[in-house]
């Protein structure tokens, strides 16, 4: 079997995404955390590139949902830090 550029997308995508999940489960990472929103951000990214090149129709619309959903938890994340920040300079 020969992996081309796509297949090497495809398999760092899982990568990220079982990391993600596995420093999630062993309690390193919460669900509010930047790192697992950027890695499921990236992950969602990736697959979606590979189920498109590999003509998987349904799951490239789940990951790209999958990947609204991440980016949303990022951009919580920024508004959750700016609002500390705020707060901590009115309380100054």
């Amino acid at each position: 079997m020969h992996w081309g550029l796509i297949d090497w997308l495809g398999l760092v995508g899982g990568v990220v995404l079982l990391f993600a999940f596995w420093r999630t489960s062993i309690g390193k990472w919460t669900g509010k955390s930047l790192w697992y929103e950027l890695d499921n951000f990236v992950s969602a990214v990736l697959l979606s590139i590979y189920a498109y090149s590999k003509g998987a129709t349904i799951n490239v619309c789940l990951n790209v949902v999958w990947g609204i959903v991440a980016f949303r938890g990022v951009t919580s994340y920024a508004e959750r830090r700016n609002r500390r920040r705020r707060a901590s300079k009115s309380r100054a």
